[in-house]
């Protein structure tokens, strides 16, 4: 079986220093942690970052796309939100939240993102 994972994360934060403190390098940081992390517990898996896969886009978890005719390119791109890092997927049809910054307002703890990912590879 393979996994498909999503992180939406912010990006051009240049853009919005004027109201916010947010250190790109820190998002990109984390995102490469996070994938990392997921590729080391479940080997072969994919990590879209601020991609969805097109079959997702109905999920609710899934907001901001922008629109992708090309029928060659199997994603949307995602605007992501300003300060998210969101790490998710879909499995059997549910869409499932590992983790959000925007609902927690802090960065992800890694013994509790493997935790979560463990119990999802165990439950799948």
């Amino acid at each position: 079986m393979s996994f498909e994972f999503v992180i939406e994360s912010c990006k051009d934060c240049k853009s919005h220093q004027w109201n916010t403190r947010h250190d790109e390098a820190q998002y990109n940081q984390y995102n490469a942690d996070v994938t990392a992390k997921l590729q080391e517990l479940i080997p072969g898996c994919v990590v879209n970052i601020n991609k969805v896969p097109k079959a997702w886009s109905e999920h609710s978890t899934y907001c901001q796309l922008i629109a992708n005719e090309d029928q060659n390119n199997p994603n949307y791109d995602i605007l992501p939100r300003l300060g998210a890092f969101e790490v998710s997927t879909v499995h059997k049809g549910h869409a499932i939240l590992f983790f959000s910054k925007l609902m927690t307002r802090m960065w992800p703890e890694p013994a509790t993102m493997t935790n979560r990912i463990n119990q999802f590879k165990e439950d799948s």
